[in-house]
């Protein structure tokens, strides 16, 4: 192997190391997305949170609805973002919602493939009737894996810090 051929194999292998170490493709993604979206997202001052958790199977193996829509307002308003009650998100322009949906598809025991999403919408037009708002995302992330109820838990709250990254500039 000549020199050139290793010093151009050891400086590869020195960049996957330093992405991986600085997690480079999450702070493009963060980046990318702050320029399409980032001045209309940091302009939302709160934001009303639902979780969706689809498969009733998650909920009998722990990972219960309510428990990660708690978990995921506290970060939320620990950052100081607002979580609005329901009678002053139906008054806040736009009717911003922070959805988390959990998929998830049991493969054996107490482990699933699944995909966590994130995602921000707004209403389209602000007088439209309760029912009939056409919604449009405004930001939204996912990470797929697969393991248990605990990495599912992992897997949000990591969703949930490239959030509050992107929201914060970051």
């Amino acid at each position: 192997m000549s020199t050139r051929s290793l010093l151009f194999l050891l400086l590869f292998v020195l960049a996957i190391f330093l992405a991986a170490k600085f997690d480079v493709p999450t702070q493009v993604k963060i980046g990318v997305t702050n320029l399409i979206y980032g001045d209309e997202m940091r302009g939302i001052k709160g934001f009303q949170v639902s979780v969706d958790v689809p498969n009733p199977e998650l909920e009998k193996d722990g990972l219960r609805r309510e428990e990660v829509l708690q978990e995921l307002t506290a970060k939320i308003e620990k950052a100081g973002i607002k979580i609005l009650p329901d009678e002053e998100w139906r008054k806040t322009p736009g009717k911003p919602v922070l959805n988390a949906t959990i998929q998830a598809a049991k493969l054996e025991k107490q482990n699933y493939q699944y995909t966590v999403t994130i995602e921000v919408t707004k209403s389209e037009a602000e007088n439209s009737a309760p029912g009939s708002e056409k919604r449009k995302t405004i930001w939204a992330t996912y990470e797929m894996g697969e393991g248990d109820v605990s990495d599912i838990r992992t897997n949000i709250n990591e969703i949930t810090g490239v959030f509050l990254k992107a929201r914060s500039g970051g």
